[in-house]
Parts: structure tokens; sequence; C-alpha cells
């Protein structure tokens, strides 16, 4: 199994910005395996970047907003590989309200080297408001089964000796 940090982000008393942390509520209830840490990072990615160069897999788990639909329909849960959401133009504030866009290009930046593989687990929504509108247990449960999907794809396929 590659080691695996799960990060959920967003404010969760922002509506459907708690999409990651509902996640993570159902992931922690299921049980993760031995190789894999997760935590709230609430809205402060900035402050775990020094750890996925530790990581051979980082997955972000966020809403998405995307208010002309292009990505697909509000409330679709989409995983996106750092390869394509890292082309997304996205501009920050400030570094104390990073984007996570923004935060994996300054994390390659300094780490040119590191191997670690990135995936983002999000939410479509056309807004963010303080009521959720898509932030749903059956969304966040949809969330769940595909960082599931991709802890899967990451553990090593059974050997011989183990199917016997």
């Amino acid at each position: 199994m590659v080691r695996t940090l799960i990060l959920a982000l967003g404010n969760p008393l922002s509506g459907d910005d708690a999409f990651g942390s509902l996640v993570l509520d159902v992931l922690s209830r299921s049980g993760l395996p031995p190789e894999t840490v997760a935590a709230d990072a609430g809205t402060d990615l900035l402050n775990h970047l020094d750890d996925f160069s530790g990581y051979g897999q980082v997955i972000l788990i966020d809403a998405i907003l995307d208010p002309n639909g292009k990505m697909g329909s509000p409330g679709h849960v989409i995983t996106v590989a750092e390869d394509s959401f890292s082309c997304w133009n996205e501009v920050s504030a400030s570094a104390h309200q990073m984007t996570p866009v923004t935060a994996i290009k300054l994390f390659r930046m300094l780490n040119p080297a590191a191997e670690t593989r990135i995936y983002l687990v999000g939410l479509l929504v056309d807004r963010i408001t303080h009521t959720p509108s898509y932030a749903t247990p059956e969304r966040a449960a949809t969330g769940a089964d595909a960082v599931r999907l991709l802890l899967a794809k990451s553990a090593p396929a059974p050997s011989e000796h183990d199917q016997e």
C-alpha cells in the first residue's frame, strides 16, 4: 500500500464548503488502511505542504466552485488528477487564502524531485453559501467511495503467493 495523506479542505461552517469534513467523517467511521493518515486541514492547506513529500499519494477533498458548470452539474462528485487541475487558472488573494491549486504549484516549486501523486476529490458547486445546497450525507458517501477507489488503485496487486 502506498503511504497516503488524505486532507479534508474547506470551512465546515460554510455550507457546501464543509464537503471535505463530511467525507472525512464517513471515512473515519469505516476505517482506513494502516499506511493512511487523514486530517481536517480546514482552510489551511499551506500548513501541510511540508508533509506532502513524505507520502506517495495525497488526496485532497474539497468543494469545487464551478459557477458555469464547465466540469459537470452542481452536486456531482468528481476525481481529478494533479496534471488536470494544476492547469486551472486560479489566483489566491493572499498567502493567507491560498487556493489548493496555488498551494500545489508552490509544493512542486519547492519540491521538484517529489514523486508524490496528488488527487482532488471534489463536490461541484455553483456557489458557496452558509447553507448547504449540495453537501448531503449521500454525496459525502460518494466522496468517500471515490477516496477508497484511489486507495485501492494504489494498493499493490496480490502476488501468486497471496492467492494460494
